[in-house]
């Protein structure tokens, strides 16, 4: 409907887990122009809103369905109807303190005029962090919601949606609350802070980055915040959604292959070749990548890092939008390899499923990483992730030096260039030895990071809620 990276798919996905395991479930979302575009709907209600600044707005509830989950739409035009979901062009909106302000409050009032009194209130990240301020403070004494919980998950805490506090009446947030422990940060209002002190129960998306999230160093300023809170927390790692990302049945390949018959698989190293018009040839080592391009995806050290190790017999597939100097770069990287580099400045969902079938390797050297879903993809299409030993991806990926026999991929330690390059060196030579290649392939195609097991993690985090 409306995505932005991995938040998108653990909302969609775990809704329709949570029903199969016999739930109710219902998500609730802006209505993006995006996601009107592709969902149908009908109006279901219409409200408002008041805030305490005296500010009214109106909306309509849209209801469809979306893999089998209910799904509302909260329809405000001036909030929602833009081209992007947080920015467009012209960059970031302004505004988006306010216009997720109002979904919260919107999305409370939802519930009470469709009938719906839920058990838990799921929120996610910043944008929907003043749920459960909004539920114990301004919904105290409303007996609709006094059985009601609040879980917030942490996709990615580097994002907390820092605003003026010249804004705390807009936002209907009281002054007394506008302290350390709650929602000041700077002299500044620090929305997902003050989300994390009022929530029931907090997550985020892996074991690791819950412990990193505890440190100063790996925790965006978030420390003391958290350390609070530090009962109610915990990390539970992504699912992968295997009915999109697996070679067996993946749409967008040209051959589809499986851990039994893995020929499938040369076919689509070829096919990768030919459409980036790169050398058609079976025995040189493919390194592909599918990113935005952010700092926190590691470029600073690894376009150092392949300066070097494309001096090799080496091909590498990078693919992602971002950051204007980050693509300069590659695109020079590029020009001055033009036989063994492509760098494709765009999102092309086809050629990202065919980068993680055709490539041998998957490079994934991230700053830091909440959990990451493409090491988990890239594994089932037996594409060896080399990693940055960060958050989910050291939850998810099986280093080369614990052993050959439990092995799924590559990882190394320090953000250096010269660490990355050492790795991949280690990944060149261990491409030569088939033995060895052939059981890491196995070791990473047997992998299965399930949706099922962490809906049952996050059930019994529900359960402690309420408890």
């Amino acid at each position: 409907m409306a995505k932005t990276g991995g938040l998108a798919d653990v909302a969609a996905t775990l809704g329709s887990w949570m029903k199969k395991l016999g739930h109710d479930v219902r998500v609730i979302m802006p209505a993006y122009r995006q996601a009107l575009a592709v969902l149908p709907t009908v109006v279901v209600g219409v409200a408002e809103v008041v805030f305490g600044s005296g500010s009214r707005f109106g909306f309509a509830i849209r209801q469809g369905e979306f893999a089998g989950v209910i799904v509302y739409l909260i329809e405000h035009n001036d909030y929602f109807d833009r081209d992007g979901l947080y920015n467009n062009r012209s960059g970031v909106f302004a505004d988006n303190s306010q216009r997720f302000a109002f979904f919260c409050k919107a999305a409370l009032c939802a519930c009470q005029i469709l009938e719906f009194r839920p058990d838990i209130v799921h929120g996610h990240d910043w944008q929907s962090a003043l749920l459960g301020y909004y539920l114990k403070i301004h919904e105290a004494d409303n007996a609709f919601f006094c059985d009601t919980r609040t879980v917030l998950t942490i996709h990615n805490g580097a994002y907390q949606q820092h605003t003026p506090a010249a804004l705390l009446d807009a936002l209907d947030i009281d002054y007394r609350w506008f302290n350390r422990d709650f929602f000041e940060d700077h002299g500044q209002i620090n929305l997902l802070k003050g989300g994390i002190a009022f929530a029931d129960k907090i997550t985020t998306v892996s074991p690791r980055y819950a412990e990193e999230l505890q440190t100063d160093l790996g925790s965006h300023g978030l420390a003391h915040t958290i350390g609070r809170r530090k009962q109610d927390f915990c990390g539970i790692l992504n699912g992968c959604d295997y009915q999109e990302w697996s070679p067996e049945t993946d749409q967008y390949l040209p051959a589809r292959y499986s851990l039994q018959d893995t020929f499938g698989k040369s076919l689509c190293k070829q096919a990768l070749q030919q459409r980036l018009n790169l050398p058609r040839v079976a025995d040189k080592p493919l390194y592909g990548l599918v990113s935005r391009l952010t700092e926190q995806k590691g470029f600073s050290y690894l376009i150092p890092a392949l300066w070097h190790f494309l001096h090799n017999d080496v091909q590498v597939v990078l693919q992602g939008s971002g950051d204007s100097q980050i693509a300069a770069e590659l695109n020079h990287l590029t020009n001055a390899f033009p036989d063994k580099c492509r760098f494709i400045e765009a999102y092309d969902n086809s050629l990202a499923h065919l980068i993680e079938a055709g490539a041998d390797f998957f490079l994934m050297p991230s700053l830091f990483e909440p959990c990451g879903l493409n090491q988990m993809y890239s594994m089932k299409y037996g594409t060896l992730p080399i990693v940055r030993a960060v958050g989910g991806l050291v939850d998810s990926v099986k280093c080369f030096e614990s052993g050959v026999e439990s092995a799924n991929g590559f990882m190394f330690g320090p953000a250096q260039w010269q660490r990355l390059l050492l790795c991949l060196n280690q990944t060149k030579d261990v491409y030569k030895d088939s033995k060895t290649m052939s059981r890491l392939i196995y070791n990473a195609m047997s992998e299965s990071f399930t949706w099922e097991r962490s809906a049952q993690d996050y059930l019994a985090v529900y359960r402690a809620a309420r408890n």
